[in-house]
This record gives C-alpha cells, sequence and structure tokens, in this order.
C-alpha cells in the first residue's frame, strides 16, 4: 500500500473517530435535556392540575359572591333608610329641645351676672360704710354729750 493512501486511511479513520466522540457528547447532552425537559414536563403538570383546582375554587367562589350579593345590597338599602329616619329623629329631637336650653343657659347667665353685680356693690357698699368701732355705742354717747 502506498504511504499517500496510508496517510489518507489513517487521516479518515481520525475524522470518524472524532466524529463518533463529537456524535456520543451530543447524544449525551441530547439525553440530558429530555431529561429535565421530562422533569420539567412533570412539573408542568403538577402545575396545571394545581391551577385547575385554584380555578374551580374561584368559580365556587364567584358563584357564592353572586349569590350573596342581592342580600348584601338589600342590607346596605335598609341601613340607608335607617340612617335617615335617625337622622331625621335626631333633627326632630334637637329642634324640640335647642329653645329650651338656650332659654335655661341665657337665664343662668343673666342670673349669674346679676348675682355678681348684687354682691359687687354690695361689697363696695361695706368697704365705704363701715365704722372704726364695728358697731357698738360709740354713736350714742356723742349725741348724749352734745
Amino acid at each position: 500500500m502506498p504511504l499517500l493512501l496510508q496517510i489518507c486511511v489513517v487521516i479518515v479513520t481520525m475524522s470518524l473517530v472524532a466524529i463518533a466522540v463529537v456524535t456520543v457528547r451530543a447524544m449525551r447532552r441530547f439525553e440530558r435535556a429530555t431529561d429535565e425537559f421530562t422533569v420539567t414536563a412533570a412539573a408542568i403538570r403538577s402545575s396545571l392540575a394545581q391551577t385547575q383546582e385554584i380555578a374551580g375554587e374561584a368559580r365556587q367562589l364567584v358563584r357564592s359572591l353572586g349569590e350573596v350579593a342581592p342580600q348584601v345590597r338589600a342590607i346596605a338599602a335598609r341601613f340607608a333608610s335607617l340612617s335617615d329616619r335617625t337622622a331625621r329623629l335626631s333633627t326632630a329631637v334637637l329642634d324640640e329641645v335647642e329653645a329650651p336650653i338656650r332659654s335655661a343657659v341665657a337665664l343662668a347667665r343673666g342670673m349669674r351676672q346679676g348675682t355678681r353685680f348684687l354682691f359687687d356693690r354690695l361689697a363696695q357698699r361695706m368697704a365705704h360704710h363701715s365704722s372704726p368701732t364695728n358697731g357698738g355705742f360709740h354713736h350714742e354717747r356723742e349725741s348724749i354729750h352734745q
């Protein structure tokens, strides 16, 4: 066999070996990717099942809220009516009570001011007309001696 042909056979053999090594590595990577895809698909299936369960519970909740909403609206309307009646009643009570209370407060203020004025006048009178003897018979002796 000529030398050139032997060199070519060696080069072709090495090329085939290199191609085989690259193919084996690619297949290992493909197997790892397939395994990861399998694990991911299982997780997605599990998540999908949980999502469907949650969606079912959400539908039930929406149905329940739909059944309760009219009752809540009716209760809110009753509270609105009750608050209107309460406001009208409190206004009526205040209207009936306000005038007498204002009169009583004005009377109390007038009595306080009148009493203060009276006591101030009495205090002034007592201060100006006090005698050094504070009572007694001194004024009688002076009239006897005169």
